[in-house]
């Protein structure tokens, strides 16, 4: 936006238009003057869900991922119904003309609905909004610099699910790592026009990790941002697509240090690493994807069924879709998490609380443009120190596409 009546007009747009006009059309573009345009996108999405047995750490509902502790599972009675709209989600994406040769400033903040519980009965069916992400590009098409909030390249391949979106199917339990960070991003397709189209990607951003001591507490200094350096993650992205065949793949380094004594206190730093590879094939009605990661002290990246500490291990899960018609498909998913509890007793003397978790998903899906209906089962495995523990949800969810 070029001047302040423009940025009034696209404020007016935004927190009116929204909620008073009829749905806009799928990335309906309000054009500002001197050549920006604004882009109003997102979804809404709506679950209602029966559990069996409680969901840990995230929650019941739309978030639901690993079992809850045996302790906390109930012994009686284990049904509840409830209903999400949190996966909810708004998407402003502007644009602006040239600004150097060939270069052309892009923006976007995208919200949802995720940003707290209150307590039943009124408070729980009023979701508070937070920022999911919000960034700054200077692109020329071929590369772009993004400065802002955004997906480390460890958030890649993405299960399917009409259910679980803002938390994807086995995120931070079953193999599906990364998050969302402040940062800088390099965005560079290699060889733009060829068959098999190469991207490379390149990103530095904020460290993270849970506070290390009583100080950094007090003043939210986590162990990444204790020790004074970024994260370091570059990704390269391969695909094909032919009229009978479409496929992809990635491949993803990661690097990271944690200052495990916190600020004010000497000590050296904890170097965490991880790889991670994926992608998908796509043969006529047929689908099947996924990934795989090994490191170390990945818990700020939903490594290690999110647990935080020198802990190595591994994780992965696969996907497999069928559309039956154009508007009829089902999904399978399977996925594990399995860090390695053994060496985590060697080195510190005490037992992983997490040890394992399984993850299964089943979906039946309608769509028919904009809208789609699903009806999905899921269900958690999980290994405790303390036994073993087990959930599941069966949910049904309907996304209308903005």
């Amino acid at each position: 936006m070029n001047t302040r009546t423009a940025s009034l007009t696209a404020q007016v747009v935004i927190f009116l238009s929204v909620p008073v006009l009829p749905a806009p059309a799928r990335g309906q573009t309000v054009r500002l003057g001197a050549g920006d345009t604004l882009t109003i996108g997102g979804f809404i999405d709506a679950t209602m869900f029966t559990n069996r047995g409680l969901f840990g750490a995230f929650g019941q509902g739309q978030d639901a991922e690993y079992a809850a502790l045996p302790a906390n599972q109930p012994s009686t009675d284990p049904l509840f119904t409830d209903g999400d709209v949190r996966n909810t989600r708004l998407r402003l994406d502007f644009s602006g003309a040239q600004v150097l040769k060939g270069w052309a400033p892009k923006a976007a903040l995208e919200v949802d609905f995720f940003g707290g519980r209150d307590a039943p009965p009124f408070g729980d069916e009023q979701p508070r909004q937070r920022i999911r992400l919000a960034y700054a590009d200077l692109t020329n098409g071929r590369t772009t610099v993004r400065f802002g909030q955004y997906w480390s390249p460890f958030f890649a391949e993405v299960p399917v699910s009409v259910t679980h979106i803002a938390f994807p199917l086995g995120y931070g339990a079953a193999g599906m790592v990364g998050w969302r960070f402040p940062g800088i991003f390099l965005y560079r397709d290699l060889n733009p026009g060829k068959s098999i189209p190469i991207q490379l990607q390149l990103a530095a951003f904020e460290g993270s990790g849970p506070a290390a001591n009583a100080s950094d507490v007090a003043t939210g200094i986590g162990n990444g941002e204790a020790s004074g350096l970024p994260q370091l993650e570059g990704r390269v992205n391969f695909s094909r697509k032919t009229p009978k065949l479409a496929w992809s793949g990635y491949a993803v380094g990661h690097v990271d240090w944690k200052d495990i004594n916190g600020t004010g206190v000497a000590g050296d730093n904890l170097t965490s690493w991880g790889l991670e590879g994926g992608g998908s094939v796509a043969p006529g009605h047929f689908t099947l994807h996924g990934n795989i990661y090994y490191g170390r002290d990945l818990g700020q990246q939903f490594g290690h069924i999110t647990q935080q500490g020198d802990i190595r291990g591994w994780g992965g899960w696969a996907q497999a879709g069928y559309d039956f018609t154009p508007h009829l498909g089902a999904w399978l998913f399977y996925g594990s998490d399995q860090p390695d509890a053994d060496r985590f007793r060697r080195d510190t003397g005490a037992p992983l609380l997490r040890q394992l978790n399984h993850n299964l998903d089943a979906l039946v899906r309608f769509k028919a443009g904009r809208y789609a209906l699903g009806a999905e089962y899921f269900g958690a495995v999980t290994q405790w120190s303390t036994g073993r523990a087990t959930a599941d949800q069966y949910a049904l969810s309907v996304m209308y596409t903005l």
